[in-house]
């Protein structure tokens, strides 16, 4: 069953209908939304709630008071609409055909998350729990239904600490919460690897893992399937994030009396995470946010394992997910050997609401612009509010051919209502687009950097807002060491927008040259409908590290490669291969510049 993971969940959500038929018996079914079911809200104040089923003839429904009329398919019988609905729940709705009648008692539009890891993301503590809110809904798969445990979709028959995290989620933001369980007990996190990735050590269970010889093992990827059958049926957007709980297993694999093959070092830990991070983000077709957990409690006389509480608290650090909960501090009177009592549960499910709310206010709040702090004062800026470009600011930069296309002068304008266009165009058999920067005009060490553009979207366009050190081919031009990242700069990608990836901003830094020494480290940003209209990019840089911002959010944490040295800015559009067929582009195109802004600290 658990090997046809994703295909059955797909079917079950889009073909098992859950409303109960009022009436005359029919063939009139309505199979979104399902009774109890939770759509994710897309901005504060509303989501898209799908309305489908099948039928004979025009069908009409209502959810709010008003009726509307939806056409039906005479091929297939089948009707689907989109409707925008206001944040919160429960809602219901009516559907008719005639005579015949069915109703959905309540569907919501809140918040929803995918929970996974291992049993104490699943249903194996002391006491089963209920939700209190009567506000959080799970979904397995096939039903919607309270969050009272224990939760389908997850191994146990015990409690969880999803309802008290539902719960408190409901009273921290009034609307609905749906939890996806897919935690399996007892799991390493290398059961849980994309198919074929290879380890030398065994592991807890051997679920979804097999031994291919020379003492390897190899994942068959059961579980990955089973993580991210959901997230693509959800599909993009379609969920908040995914909340992980799992490193009991291999942290507590050296205890005494546990066989030493088992073992893998808090380094090996980091770099399966990695991998089942970033390629669940892959199969997701978005950047999935990710919440984890720093768990490595066993039993009250068990030393703490620092060296993996140190590697689960730099998958923060490296960007590749947000702070869970610390669960070890969850002792004593709370568990009852490795698994939580009915209290911890409570403080369980407490903690991840402490640690997902903020996050969710910052991403849920009003977009705005501006630094972070009120330590900053504006130090330079350009509105583009003149006929052309200012001289005084920006240089025309890498004028000529560039990866395989050209960059000209001629495809940087000004519309005259305060904002700068850079286009590209076809010239003959050739693509022309532009480029400015700050070079020997403009530069800084730290500050705030921002910039509102609406990006081009046509296939083929790159749209850029970053900066850059003059020496950062210094290592392969031998005047410098490709170690020294602080003299050489660091090329700071605010905003990379890859025209065929949809709604994904790309954040990136690269150093150490552009050579065979050069080392990147990327993360991603995604916001319902970036495509339309105009968005805020920004960096903080500072000694510490850099944070990137989408319209106000912040959306990525790093302190690698830190440059200490002045950057100037960057302005482009260009045409790239990674950015998809430029053949199917309609051109010209634009990207439209309303303001780029700097600050930096009072004093610096």
């Amino acid at each position: 069953m658990m090997k046809s993971a994703l295909s059955l969940f797909c079917l079950l959500l889009t073909l098992t209908p859950s409303a109960v038929i009022h009436g005359v018996e029919s063939g009139l079914v309505v199979d979104s939304p399902r009774d109890s079911q939770v759509f994710q809200r897309h901005t504060v104040d509303e989501g898209q709630v799908k309305i489908s089923g099948s039928a004979n003839k025009e069908v009409r429904y209502r959810w709010n008071g008003e009726w509307h009329t939806v056409t039906v398919d005479p091929g297939t019988h089948r009707f689907e609409t989109m409707v925008n609905v206001p944040a919160g729940g429960w809602y219901s709705l009516e559907v008719e055909e005639g005579e015949q009648k069915v109703k959905v008692e309540r569907f919501g539009v809140g918040e929803v998350f995918i929970v996974a890891g291992q049993s104490n993301a699943g249903n194996h503590g002391g006491e089963k729990q209920v939700t209190q809110t009567k506000r959080v809904a799970s979904f397995d798969g096939a039903v919607w239904h309270l969050a009272d445990d224990p939760q389908l979709g997850a191994t146990g028959k015990g409690g969880s600490f999803m309802p008290a995290f539902g719960d408190a989620m409901v009273k921290n933001f009034d609307v609905p919460v749906g939890i996806v369980p897919v935690a399996a007990g007892g799991t390493s996190v290398r059961e849980w690897l994309p198919k074929g990735i290879k380890f030398k050590q065994n592991t807890t269970t051997g679920r979804g893992v097999k031994a291919v010889g020379d003492g390897e093992f190899e994942s068959t990827g059961l579980l990955f399937n089973q993580l991210t059958a959901p997230m693509k049926a959800l599909g993009v957007g379609g969920f908040r994030a995914v909340l992980w709980h799992q490193g009991e297993s291999d942290a507590g694999q050296a205890r005494e009396g546990h066989p030493a093959d088992r073992q893998i070092s808090g380094a090996q830990y980091v770099d399966f995470m990695e991998q089942v991070i970033r390629k669940s983000r892959n199969a997701a077709a978005w950047p999935v946010p990710w919440f984890t957990a720093v768990t490595t409690y066993h039993r009250e006389e068990d030393a703490v394992d620092e060296e993996f509480r140190t590697a689960m608290q730099s998958l923060w650090s490296k960007g590749l997910s947000w702070p869970g909960p610390d669960t070890d501090q969850l002792r004593a009177d709370l568990r009852a050997g490795v698994h939580f009592n009915g209290k911890g549960l409570r403080k369980h499910g407490e903690l991840w609401a402490e640690r997902v709310s903020p996050w969710l206010k910052d991403m849920v709040a009003a977009p705005h612009d501006g630094p972070p702090s009120k330590d900053y004062k504006m130090v330079w800026q350009d509105e583009f509010d003149g006929p052309k470009l200012d001289e005084t600011k920006w240089s025309h930069r890498s004028v000529g051919e560039r990866r395989g296309a050209w960059i000209d002068p001629a495809c940087v304008s000004f519309n005259g209502k305060g904002q700068m266009l850079i286009s590209v165009k076809k010239v003959g058999d050739q693509y022309h687009g532009g480029m400015i920067g700050t070079a020997k005009k403009a530069s800084w060490t730290y500050g705030y950097f921002e910039c509102r553009v609406q990006v081009a979207t046509e296939p083929g366009m790159n749209t850029a807002f970053w900066m850059q050190a003059p020496r950062m081919s210094a290592p392969e031009k031998g005047k410098g060491t490709a170690d020294d990242t602080a003299n050489n700069g660091t090329e700071i990608d605010i905003l990379e927008y890859i025209a065929r990836q949809g709604d994904v901003a790309h954040f990136n830094l690269h150093w150490n040259g552009y050579g065979r020494l050069h080392k990147s480290e990327p993360a991603d940003g995604w916001l319902y409908h970036l495509r339309d209209g105009y968005h805020v990019y920004g960096v903080e840089w500072t000694p510490e590290g850099y944070d990137f911002y989408l319209d106000g959010r912040h959306y990525w944490h790093t302190h690698q490669a830190i440059s200490k040295t002045d950057e100037y800015l960057i302005l482009d559009l260009e045409v790239s291969d990674w950015a998809g067929g430029i053949a199917n582009a309609k051109l010209p195109t634009s990207a439209v510049f309303d303001w780029v802004r700097v600050w930096q600290k009072h004093g610096r």
